[in-house]
This record gives C-alpha cells, sequence and structure tokens, in this order.
C-alpha cells in the first residue's frame, strides 16, 4: 500500500461513505466540511488526494478553496452525478483530477454498487482509489462525459421523475400505506427516499434529463393508447418480456419493505419479527448460494476455502457499522459464515481441512501443496501453537508442523506445545528448500539497492549475497506477504519460487541458498487422538528423577532392545530450575511391552505419534 493522505472535502452522507472506507483500510484521513461538527481537520493542505464531495450548487466555491489551499500536486476526485457540470469546472482548476459517479446512495453499502469511472489522469494515487474500491466489491465500468450524461439522464432521470410523478399525482399519507400492495410501497418508499434529499441535486438531474424526458412522456402516452386494446397489451408485454428476463429473487424486494413497516401493537410487533427472520432466512440462503458460486471458482483457481484474515476484516466491518452487542452479533456471523464454509467444502468435494503456517507463498504451504495438490483444503495460521490447537479442538482435521530444518535445527515451540496439547502425530514429510531471488520487474543485480526477506531466509543465503550483492541494503520482513508487498523497481527480495509465482513477481536468480540440496525441512502431520498406531518411528516425551544416571536408565532400555534414536533434545519442564524433559525420536513402533519397561525407569512418558513419511495425503 502506497502512502496516501486522503482529504473528504464535504462529509454529508457521501462524504462519511468514502471516509469510512478508506480509514477502515488503514488510509490517513480526514474530513472538513463547512459544519464545524463534521470536521476533524481545519487545514486542507498537505493532502496527496482530495475527494470533492460537496454538492453540485457549491462546487466551484469548494475548488476555488482548495486552489487557495491545498497542495498544487493534489489528486481530486469528482463524484458529481452530471458530468457536464462538475468536469469543466475541475478542467478549469488546474489540479489532476479523477472523476468518478458512484451509484449509491451515501447511506448505502458499496458491495455491488456500479461505479462508473469518466476521465482518468493517470496517477498512480488514482489506481490505488480504484483498486481498493474494486476491493471493496463495486463494479466499475467507464463511460466519457457525453455518454455518460446520456446514459444518466434514461437511468437516473427517468426512474426519478416517475417515482416523483407518482407521489406528486397521488399525494398518499403513510396512513394509506395499510391499503397498498407490495409493489406500491416499495414505489412509495424510494419516492420518500428522493422527495427527502436536496432538491438542488436532483434538479441538476433533471435538466440534464429534461430532453430524454419529453421523450418518455410522449412515448408515455402512446403506451396509454395501445394499453387500451387486449391485443395490444398482450404484444407489449411479450415483447418487453424478451427484454427484462431478471427477476430471480425479486420476492426478496417485495417481502423486505416490510421489514419498514411501523408496528404499535404487540400483534404487529410480532408479526413484524416473524417478516424479519423470514427475509433473514432468505438472505441467508442467497448467502450460502453466493458461497457456494465462490467455492467453484476457488476450485477452479485452486484458492483456498478458508482465509482467517478475510473473515476477521469481514467481521471487522460488520461491528463497525452497529452499536449491538459486538460479542453476540460476532458470533450470529461466525456461525453464518461457518455454514457457509461447510457448503462451500460441499461443493469442493474436500473431505477434510489442513491448517499450515500461512501467509500464501510460504515453504509450509509449499509443503502441504505436495502434499494436497491444491490449496481449496488448506487452513493458513500465523503460528504453529494456533496449528495445535486448532487440531486439539477439532476446527480443522489436520495440521501441518514444522519440526526440524537441517540448517537452524529443531524448531523448539512446536515440541514444548506438542508435550502440552492433546494431539498425535501420524506422518512426517520433507522439503528442501530452495530461495530464490525475485523482483517485480525484470532487473540487473547491480541495479538492486535493497534486499527484503525473514531473517533465517537471508541466513541461509549470505554466500550469495556477499559474491553478487555486497552492497545491499538488507531489511528483514516478518513474512513472505511482507516482503512482497514492500517491493519497488530497485529492490529485490528472497523467498521459494511458488511464493514469487502466487505473489506474480519475476525469478532472478534459483537457487541462491548457500547449502545447495542439504537445506531440508522436516514437518510432522498432526491430527486428533485417535487410538491408532501404525509407522516405524516413534515420537515420545519423557520425565527422569533428579540423579546420576536416571537419563542413562531409560537409554540403556533402547540399546537393550536394539533401537536407535534418530532425536534426543532436552527442554525445561517448567517446574522447577534444573527439572527438564526430554523429547526422543525411536526408529521402531514401540509395543506395550516397551512402554512397560520405559515406564520402570522414567517419571512419566507421553507418546505423541507411532508414523512413517508420507508423500501423499490422498493416500490416507
Amino acid at each position: 500500500m502506497i502512502s496516501v493522505k486522503i482529504l473528504i472535502y464535504g462529509v454529508g452522507n457521501m462524504g462519511k461513505l468514502f471516509r469510512d472506507i478508506f480509514y477502515g483500510k488503514g488510509y490517513y484521513v480526514r474530513g472538513y466540511d463547512i459544519d464545524q461538527m463534521k470536521r476533524d481537520t481545519n487545514s486542507i493542505s498537505g493532502f496527496d488526494v482530495i475527494f470533492v464531495c460537496t454538492p453540485m450548487y457549491a462546487l466551484e466555491e469548494a475548488l476555488e478553496h482548495i486552489k487557495r489551499e491545498a497542495k498544487k500536486e493534489a489528486l481530486l476526485v469528482d463524484v458529481s452525478s452530471v458530468k457536464k457540470v462538475s468536469v469543466p469546472l475541475f478542467e478549469e482548476s488546474g489540479f489532476d483530477f479523477l472523476s468518478i459517479h458512484p451509484m449509491l446512495g451515501g447511506d448505502s453499502e458499496i458491495s455491488l454498487s456500479n461505479v462508473i469511472v469518466v476521465r482518468e489522469s493517470g496517477r498512480e494515487e488514482e489506481k490505488v482509489i480504484l483498486e481498493e474500491l474494486r476491493k471493496c466489491g463495486a463494479v466499475l465500468s467507464r463511460l466519457d462525459v457525453e455518454e455518460h450524461d446520456r446514459k444518466m439522464a434514461e437511468i437516473q432521470g427517468i426512474a426519478h421523475f416517475a417515482l416523483v410523478s407518482m407521489a406528486d399525482f397521488l399525494r398518499y399519507g403513510k396512513e394509506e400505506l395499510k391499503y397498498a400492495s407490495p409493489i406500491f410501497t416499495v414505489l412509495y418508499k424510494l419516492a420518500s427516499r428522493i422527495i427527502n434529499q436536496n432538491w438542488e441535486m436532483y434538479f441538476q438531474i433533471q435538466k440534464n434529463a429534461e430532453d430524454v424526458r419529453e421523450e418518455y412522456l410522449r412515448r408515455a402516452m402512446e403506451l396509454h393508447e395501445k394499453m387500451k386494446d387486449r391485443e395490444s397489451f398482450r404484444e407489449i408485454f411479450e415483447s418487453l418480456r424478451k427484454i427484462y428476463t431478471d427477476y430471480e429473487s425479486s420476492t426478496i424486494i417485495l417481502e423486505s419493505y416490510k421489514a419498514t413497516k411501523k408496528a404499535e401493537s404487540i400483534e404487529e410487533l410480532r408479526g413484524l419479527i416473524k417478516s424479519i427472520d423470514s427475509l433473514i432466512l432468505r438472505l441467508i440462503e442467497r448467502r450460502i448460494d453466493a458461497a457456494r458460486q465462490i467455492a467453484r471458482i476457488k476450485m477452479e483457481r485452486g484458492e483456498p476455502i478458508e482465509l482467517k484474515d478475510v473473515e476477521e476484516e469481514k467481521l471487522w466491518e460488520v461491528m463497525s457499522k452497529t452499536t449491538l452487542n459486538p460479542v453476540k452479533l460476532k458470533e450470529i456471523f461466525e456461525g453464518i459464515m461457518s455454514l457457509a464454509k461447510e457448503e462451500e467444502y460441499k461443493v469442493a468435494g474436500v473431505k477434510y481441512t489442513i491448517a499450515v503456517l500461512g501467509p500464501q507463498g510460504s515453504f509450509s504451504e509449499e509443503m502441504a501443496l505436495k502434499l494436497v495438490g491444491s490449496r481449496v483444503p488448506l487452513r493458513y495460521c500465523s503460528t504453529t501453537d494456533e496449528i495445535i490447537k486448532l487440531v486439539e479442538s477439532g476446527e480443522v482435521d489436520y495440521g501441518l508442523v514444522p519440526i526440524e530444518n537441517s540448517v537452524n535445527g529443531t524448531v523448539l515451540p512446536v515440541i514444548d506445545a506438542l508435550l502440552n496439547h492433546d494431539v498425535e502425530v501420524f506422518g512426517e514429510a520433507k522439503l528442501e528448500v530452495n530461495h530464490c531471488l525475485v523482483a517485480k520487474r525484470k532487473i540487473e543485480l547491480k541495479e538492486i539497492k535493497t534486499i527484503y526477506s525473514h531473517p533465517q531466509a537471508v541466513a541461509q543465503c549470505m554466500g550469495f549475497i556477499n559474491n553478487y550483492l555486497p552492497s545491499v541494503a538488507i531489511r528483514y520482513t516478518t513474512s513472505t506477504s511482507d516482503a512482497a508487498r514492500m517491493l519497488d523497481d530497485y529492490s529485490a527480495a528472497i523467498m521459494s519460487e511458488n511464493a514469487a509465482r502466487f505473489y506474480r513477481l519475476h525469478v532472478l536468480r534459483k537457487g541462491i541458498q548457500d547449502l545447495k540440496g542439504r537445506n531440508i525441512t522436516r514437518f510432522y502431520l498432526i491430527r486428533r487422538r485417535s487410538g491408532r498406531s501404525e509407522g516405524k518411528i516413534t515420537s515420545l516425551f519423557f520425565g527422569v528423577e533428579d540423579k546420576p544416571g536416571a537419563l542413562k536408565d531409560v537409554l540403556e532400555v533402547f540399546h537393550k532392545k536394539g533401537f536407535n534414536l534418530r532425536k534426543l533434545e532436552s527442554r525445561p519442564a517448567g517446574t522447577g530450575l534444573g527439572d527438564y524433559v526430554f523429547f526422543v525420536e525411536v526408529e521402531a513402533p514401540l509395543r506395550e511391552e516397551d512402554l512397560l519397561d520405559l515406564k520402570q525407569v522414567t517419571t512419566f512418558y507421553k507418546v505423541v505419534g507411532v508414523f512413517d513419511e508420507v508423500k501423499r495425503m490422498s493416500t490416507l
């Protein structure tokens, strides 16, 4: 994300919409308004982007103010409805500007709303704005000024005119809605919405639609005459039926009006709740259907069904829009998300889920893809402890955790977590770690000024760096995704080839690690306790008394049975200074009699698993 300071000039409904969008995305955002109660800044200088969200009648005055006080390099954003009015004013301002028309009200949700792009300047900030709107679910389209106003004369002008003319003709008060049909009530509510907004904005929209409105009235009179005749009436319906085919789920629109009805008596209030519950059910069904379609797309792309960080962002957005109890509301939406994921997994034909260390593009993901063949069943976690807890709770079926690396040794947090949680190891898998030097573009090594990567990856490639990039600055990151995000045209990152493909980066050099063919990471596959034990390797913990020869007695048991220990680690027991627990991997499947012998010379033992190497999860 490039650093962009954003000013919202005019904090009405539309201004608040854009302020909330970009503030929620982590941008520096401030609001300026003639109403001092709506301001959170008194200065409009120093901003990179200025959204001009004033009414059209106040546009000229706002631009004069911006010309006086804003920095000259600022990018302006025009959100006006009638572009033949606004675009000339922005052109005269001397600023670069982006002209868009958000086809929604300021109190609406931008997801699935049309945003028409009318004029672009080519600025980088502009690309950021449009990309963020796209990520929010907005549907971007492009029209030039003339075509935009022509289309708006039809889409906005005629629709608004029809609603206002209906309201003007009937002049019904809301008490007369007790006789109304669902269709009439929806039209009444929409007419009321328009009439109770700024009349000058709608005057400009209707000025733009004058010619189209004349044509509409002429055609309406022709239609009026045709509808007197039965056959003509049938022909009109049949001809229009070929065009207007999108009536699916229109019942939801008509049923939703009930949720807006005023209820006073307890019987009416109970009826209102019943109607709302029915509507909620229909909407959940629609949400689940959308989730099923997403699952099909994810299957085609090989993307994971479950991305926890995306879900958390969705939950945060929901919580920020209400004052209801956030804990209870979070439970409700997590339940809906869980139901959706269940259906997505059914569509994808996924029989199990597997938790791995994220983010996407990590070496853990690369190992998982070798085992599973697809990202679809993967769940990305930020720590190995999180993976083990998810497996223990049954929230995922399997976990993949690194147990040791041939260069950096044992992954001690994994050993500690295996001791403290009730899971079992049922397999192991090995991955040769191959590091690549990658960049946003094809770049000569001599042009690289900075390298970004995890400290461990940098340490494993220091020979290459010292030989070929001795003068570069090294910047450490916490993850592969951070390294990819920080790249500019004169920097590079160290990551796997798999990660480079995922982040669409150019591979400059492959296999830049110092120990080629010898940098191996071994992973454990874990699951909940099952009672099954199959394999040739046993991993277990044990404790011994604090006395001379205690450890030797245990090792003697293995020696007498001819069992080789391929791993032996000591860990603090956490019970006092000098108390230790030992972790071993025995090259044998320990039987009951072996464990009885072990019990005689230990204070406790815990078998973590009996396993073999696994090449593919499909064989399980």
